[in-house]
């Protein structure tokens, strides 16, 4: 894992948060502060952030980069950044806005599913040319 590209999927994914969850909080005329949707999106991105950070130290040590177990670990990260992710997001969600758990899941299922579109997009786009590059030399 990279520090520095975690890192980067943690502010755009909290920027991007805050922009949906304003115009979810528009959209259905709730009269938040803007301070509420900040608190939400950085008390719940930040946990993520730290369970994955865990969770890839964790791995690291469990398992050896070269062994045929290696195919566990993205395996492993996807359903800690998807389910957890849901999970932990309707739960945070439904105690800082005191909404039904089907209203939070649609918004957070939302952000989850734009993280995993951006992060592929990042993963293909950025990442891999890196490593091809460092593969030819």
């Amino acid at each position: 894992m990279d520090i520095i590209t975690e890192f980067l999927r943690y502010n755009i994914i909290i920027i991007i948060g805050i922009i949906l969850i304003n115009w979810y909080e528009r959209k259905k005329g709730w009269v938040y502060r803007f301070r509420i949707s900040i608190y939400f999106i950085l008390c719940w991105r930040t946990v993520i952030f730290l369970i994955l950070i865990i969770t890839n130290l964790i791995l690291d040590l469990v398992l050896d980069p070269f062994s045929q177990t290696y195919i566990l670990y993205p395996i492993i990260l996807v359903i800690v950044t998807f389910f957890i992710n849901i999970f932990l997001g309707v739960k945070i969600f439904k105690f800082v806005y005191k909404q039904n758990t089907q209203e939070s899941l649609v918004i957070i299922l939302i952000i989850v599913i734009i993280e995993m579109i951006l992060e592929s997009f990042l993963f293909y786009i950025v990442l891999i040319p890196e490593t091809l590059k460092w593969l030819y030399y």
